[in-house]
């Protein structure tokens, strides 16, 4: 027993020294020897605490969806089943809807305008026709020549034509033609001519209207004209728009070699004998120098339809009488 006692003393000895907080290193001459006398206490040595769990990594913030364009809807997300739930079978044989294309919104174009389209002039002159006359010469009517006149147009614009020649006999002895030609511009007002001229055995006249500088040029001269101005050929056509009742119309005309101011009066209306039958018509009358023009212009149903004048006479200075009587008229040919 004593043998045990001092086996346990001197092992409780050698576990002091080794850890001991302030026992000094063999040989240190300035501390304190150690106390002879030693209290241990033998108690049970605490748990080793269990390491501890490695901590999870830190997930990475999510990031934020980014905004999509107005005309882009964002795709549903698609359904997540839980854990231990199935996922719906009508969810998983249905694919997602696909997101609409990125189309910027329809501009509509802001309706143009568009210039409204001119409209025709107005007038009672067929669109197209053409009219014979048989010429004769005196009192007794000895038939000399004929002269066709034809006109067209669109209600902007017009074309006139006139040829006159000698037949017959006086064809055989004295040939001769003339013709006419007359343009322009249909307005409410009537005939607005541009280009006359005037071919003849002994040369060609012309006059050429600038309405703009309301000018006419013919002969190498020009002269100021006004509203109404008309050429040969056009101032028939023009009367019979006009269709005056009574008293007196005043009519520059144009004649391709000067510049002179007729004037129109109305006799009145009268039965006029025609190859086909007499016809009402109202008589004019003008003068021109030593010359005399009458005209009888149809009146009564389908007048002034008629594209010219049923009779025209001339008489020149020597009193000599030439009539151009109207034999057929065929309209809109």
């Amino acid at each position: 027993m004593p043998v045990l006692l001092a086996f346990v003393a001197s092992a409780l000895l050698h576990a002091a020294a080794l850890v001991g907080p302030g026992w000094a290193l063999p040989g240190d001459e300035e501390h304190e020897p150690p106390p002879t006398t030693l209290d241990a206490v033998i108690a049970r040595p605490a748990p080793r605490p269990e390491p501890a769990a490695p901590r999870p990594a830190a997930k990475p913030p999510a990031a934020k969806p980014r905004p999509q364009p107005l005309a882009q809807a964002a795709a549903p997300a698609p359904a997540v089943a839980a854990p231990d739930q199935p996922a719906p079978a009508a969810a998983a044989a249905e694919p997602a809807a696909p997101a609409p294309p990125d189309v910027a919104p329809a501009v509509v174009p802001a309706p143009t305008l568009e210039p409204a389209a001119p409209t025709p002039a107005p007038t009672a002159l067929p669109g197209r026709g053409r009219q014979r006359y048989v010429i004769t010469r005196g009192e007794g009517g000895f038939v000399i020549g004929q002269a066709v006149h034809t006109w067209e147009h669109d209600g902007f614009r017009y074309r006139l034509r006139s040829l006159t020649e000698t037949t017959g006999l006086a064809a055989l002895f004295k040939p001769a033609q003339v013709l006419q030609l007359s343009e322009g511009e249909v307005t409410a007002e009537g005939l607005r001519p541009r280009e006359f001229r005037h071919e003849r055995v002994g040369g060609v006249d012309t006059a050429s209207f600038d309405w703009l500088a309301r000018r006419v040029a013919y002969g190498g001269r020009s002269d100021a004209i006004v509203d109404g101005t008309q050429d040969m050929l056009s101032m028939y056509y023009q009367l019979v728009l006009l269709n005056p009742r009574q008293g007196v119309v005043e009519m520059p005309i144009a004649t391709g070699r000067k510049l002179e101011n007729y004037r129109f009066e109305v006799v009145g209306e009268e039965s006029l004998a025609l190859p086909k039958g007499e016809r009402r018509a109202l008589h004019l009358r003008t003068r021109s120098g030593n010359d005399s023009i009458q005209l009888w212009l149809h009146v009564g149903e389908g007048a002034p339809a008629r594209g010219m004048p049923l009779k025209i006479r001339f008489v020149d200075r020597k009193g000599e009488i030439f009539d151009q009587v109207a034999e057929e008229v065929m309209e809109n040919q």
